[in-house]
């Protein structure tokens, strides 16, 4: 007898009837005294650029005057002669990562590194060795600037060890003189009155996150959506634990209108999705969420659309994501391919969708897919088994008249798959796609 058994799903689908949320008569962002400040950029980072350390004892760390960079003096070789004159008041310093970015682009001419400065002229009687090696970018800080991270989770979902509480774990320690928060919201929006509780309880966290000025919002909602319709679902209509769910768009709505005094007063917000594909592979639930994208101004946005996706694959590309984007400070749209070639087993799963809108208002949406000359030639799945005989492992690839192809082993099926396009070894390929125009919804007249 062949032996079986059972464990509980980690994917995030499923099927809910939809229902048409009743809003309250109030559904704006609520009402929270005072106005939310972008932190200052004049303030430093708190680790330095080289080592990507602190600095306690006889050691210290010189802030560079044009930038939010430091550098510790263990990583840099200042005479003995000169430890004291580099700290007089009218002594500039001037980090490495500034240094080279004015000679790269041509406001100063190609000359010895000297650091430290008085009245524009080096203070140091030779070049300033640095004497460790550059761990980061010299595009990159190490930024400590407050940063927000709200988990928004439907009812009853399990979330234990969730990639984006470990992504709150690894930021912490970067956070030394606080800034950081990381606040777990479970959601159950299935009706007005909980709708109402919802608000209530948004705005008591609000309240209370209000004394700091948060430069950095990083939203994720975890949920199901419906396999068919792609809704999100959003908790119990009534006292009998059955999922409904709603549209994409008025869910949005509900779920982030609440926030938006943190979101719009953050310079840069981010909104992760984990969620089953069908939110994206169904036309109308994508268009939904990409009209939602625009209305709520989110930074970016970061979706999957794995069939029946589970969150705790998107682990290194969270992660990626906390160090790049979060702590070195570097635009996510530049920096998005490396952090997908951190998270190169994710492709297996997925692809994974960014959404970024701009200052008019109009949204680039761009697909990016995982490829392996053998697995997932040019972006595309090869079948487990061949359709037509059944072999397992039966593919091998065939240039016919120019163009490749993949045909089964077996010499009497022959099964043949025409794939377009090559791409050889494996990496990661982004495909930009026109933005969605807004679709009717089937439920209305």
């Amino acid at each position: 007898m062949v032996k079986s058994k059972q464990t509980c799903k980690k994917s995030t689908g499923g099927t809910a009837p939809r229902i048409a949320l009743s809003l309250p008569a109030s559904t704006g962002a609520v009402t929270a005294p005072g106005e939310l400040n972008v932190r200052e950029p004049s303030e430093h980072n708190e680790f330095c650029l080289i080592c990507r350390d602190g600095s306690v004892g006889e050691d210290c760390l010189f802030l560079c005057s044009t930038c939010p960079r430091v550098m510790c003096s263990n990583c840099m070789n200042i005479p003995p002669a000169s430890a004291h004159a580099v700290q007089a008041d009218d002594v500039t310093f001037v980090c490495i990562s500034c240094h080279v970015g004015m000679e790269r682009h041509g406001r100063a001419s190609q000359s010895p590194y000297f650091g430290f400065y008085r009245k524009g002229q080096p203070l140091l009687p030779s070049f300033l060795q640095i004497c460790a090696t550059l761990e980061v970018s010299l595009h990159s800080q190490l930024s400590s600037a407050p940063t927000l991270m709200l988990h928004l989770v439907l009812v009853d979902h399990d979330v234990t060890g969730g990639c984006f509480e470990l992504a709150s774990e690894f930021l912490r320690p970067y956070f030394p003189s606080g800034g950081f928060e990381f606040r777990s919201i479970v959601f159950d929006i299935g009706n007005a009155s909980k709708i109402d509780e919802y608000r209530l309880q948004a705005t008591a966290i609000i309240q209370s996150l209000m004394s700091s000025n948060w430069a950095r919002v990083v939203v994720a909602i975890t949920n199901h959506t419906d396999n068919e319709h792609g809704d999100p679902f959003i908790g119990y209509e009534g006292n009998k634990k059955s999922y409904v769910s709603a549209r994409v768009h008025s869910v949005l709505d509900v779920l982030l209108s609440p926030w938006h005094p943190l979101i719009h007063g953050a310079a840069e917000s981010y909104l992760w999705l984990f969620s089953c594909g069908a939110l994206i592979n169904n036309v109308t639930s994508f268009s939904g969420l990409q009209q939602a994208v625009i209305d709520h101004r989110i930074t970016a946005t970061i979706g999957f659309n794995a069939v029946r996706f589970q969150p705790s694959f998107a682990t290194h590309l969270l992660l990626a994501f906390a160090e790049l984007v979060i702590i070195e400070r570097l635009p996510i749209h530049i920096v998005f391919p490396d952090m997908l070639g951190q998270s190169y087993k994710l492709g297996r799963h997925t692809d994974v969708f960014l959404l970024m809108p701009d200052n008019s208002g109009s949204l680039a949406v761009t697909k990016f897919a995982w490829t392996h000359s053998q697995l997932r030639p040019w972006g595309q799945y090869l079948p487990v088994q061949c359709p037509q005989c059944g072999w397992s492992n039966a593919w091998c690839s065939v240039n016919m008249h120019k163009d490749y192809i993949f045909e089964c082993k077996n010499g009497q099926c022959r099964k043949k798959i025409l794939l377009p396009g090559k791409r050889p070894g494996s990496c990661w390929i982004s495909v930009v796609l026109r933005p969605m125009p807004s679709v009717p919804d089937e439920d209305e007249d």
